[in-house]
């Protein structure tokens, strides 16, 4: 931040994110940074609108900001040991305490006594007050002990803390992009899936209403809680997801199952062996939707996909190429897929293929739902995209019809490799 090197700043946003960028500044070490507000969403206005509310609102908000002197600020609180006890009373008075405190989710919690919380350090080699990973946006230090406090709130089992700790780890990995989706308005859902002994050895749940069951559901609440006292995630504050975030959640993948059509485990598709245990994050706004095939033709199977894949897309089609997709695979899908020799890699071939959308209709919502970072008209866009190599004539997807001319309209695909799990 310029504000560091002590140059003056002031960040211009709007109503409802004021907060936000004062959080995340003293989070980053500005206590006192400026900020003036726009009093509506930039852009669902106008340039008129932009320039008059501008000049009338924002401007003398950012002179005064820059020519009056800074507010002071406190010094922050020398904080006690982590093992400190903060709080002594019945179970109905911690949560109400834990909850004003804002350390709850407002659901009961379990006390996290030291003596529970030594019991979950039990299943880790590692120092109680060891640095494991840094989670944005607080930019605090998750040790053990500060796990295992989250997982004893959410009801955790002991056991469970090599999972929330591998958990932690891959948040903190930079290609989970935490920093970008953790406080978005977007209302991301994040996930995990497990893969090894220890998701059979701990009962983590890969069947019918996976994400509900007990296991599952307490690991993905401590994930939650985990996001809330370390990483700093609250609502109002610092997450501003515009409906909220549901409660991350946790599943194992079904390797029993997929060892009989010969599918390798995610895990041994990046290198793992099979007897290794990982645990991968990933992120979705568009979480449960389901396709019900009722084909039994492998390649129609294929090509519902591909279909799905092209009408649930996040955010606006063709709106970033970070945009990771998730496919789920029942068993008895995958099985259909495996009969007619499919294998992951061959399934991502053709649905990469075949997830295609017109041309025009990504570029449509490339425009108008991308927060304004496309500057181009409709059509100047459009030129652009003809250009790209990506877009081509005679690859309609199969589910369009084939009216005379058709052939020649162009598509693009929603799907690149890199960016693709099966």
């Amino acid at each position: 931040m310029a504000e560091k090197s002590g140059i003056p700043g002031v960040v211009v946003t709007n109503p409802g994110f004021d907060e936000q960028v004062r959080n995340f500044a003293r989070q980053n070490g500005v206590p006192a940074l400026q900020v003036a507000v726009y009093p509506d969403p930039f852009d669902l206005e106008t340039v008129a609108q932009l320039r008059e509310k501008s000049v009338k609102i924002l401007i003398p908000q950012i002179i005064d900001a820059l020519t009056k002197p800074l507010p002071a600020t406190n010094a922050s609180a020398v904080k006690g040991p982590a093992s400190e006890i903060v709080f002594r009373g019945t179970i109905d008075q911690v949560n109400r305490y834990f909850t004003a405190m804002g350390w709850s989710d407002g659901m009961p919690i379990i006390p996290p006594t030291r003596e529970r919380v030594a019991e979950f350090l039990k299943y880790t080699d590692h120092h109680p007050h060891e640095e494991i990973a840094v989670l944005p946006p607080a930019n605090l230090k998750a040790t053990p002990w500060n796990i295992a406090v989250n997982g004893v709130m959410a009801g955790c089992r002991p056991e469970y803390m090599p999972i929330l700790i591998a958990a932690v780890q891959a948040m903190a990995d930079p290609g989970f992009r935490y920093k970008e989706h953790g406080s978005s308005t977007h209302s991301f859902t994040n996930f995990f899936w497990v893969n090894g002994p220890i998701a059979r050895q701990l009962g983590v749940d890969h069947g019918q209403g996976l994400i509900e069951s007990p296991v599952n559901r307490v690991i993905g609440r401590a994930l939650s809680l985990i996001e809330r006292n370390i990483a700093g995630l609250r609502i109002k504050e610092t997450q501003m997801g515009t409906f909220g975030k549901q409660l991350s959640w946790v599943m194992a993948e079904d390797e029993e199952t997929m060892a009989k059509f010969g599918w390798e485990p995610f895990h041994v598709e990046k290198g793992f062996a099979r007897n290794a245990n990982t645990v991968t994050a990933g992120y979705s706004t568009l979480w449960g939707r389901n396709l019900i095939p009722s084909a039994s033709d492998p390649k129609i199977v294929m090509q519902i996909i591909a279909y799905g894949i092209t009408t649930t897309e996040a955010l606006a089609s063709g709106f970033t190429g970070q945009s990771r997709r998730y496919v789920l695979l029942t068993p008895s899908v995958a099985k259909i897929l495996a009969q007619g020799s499919y294998t992951k890699k061959s399934l991502r071939e053709d649905l990469i293929k075949n997830a295609r959308k017109i041309t025009y209709e990504a570029v449509f919502s490339k425009v108008y739902g991308s927060f304004g970072q496309v500057r181009d008209p409709l059509e100047k866009e459009f030129q652009k995209a003809l250009k790209d190599k990506s877009s081509e004539k005679g690859k309609l997807p199969p589910w369009y019809p084939k009216f005379p001319g058709w052939e020649n309209i162009e598509t693009t695909p929603v799907l690149k490799a890199v960016e693709f799990i099966v």
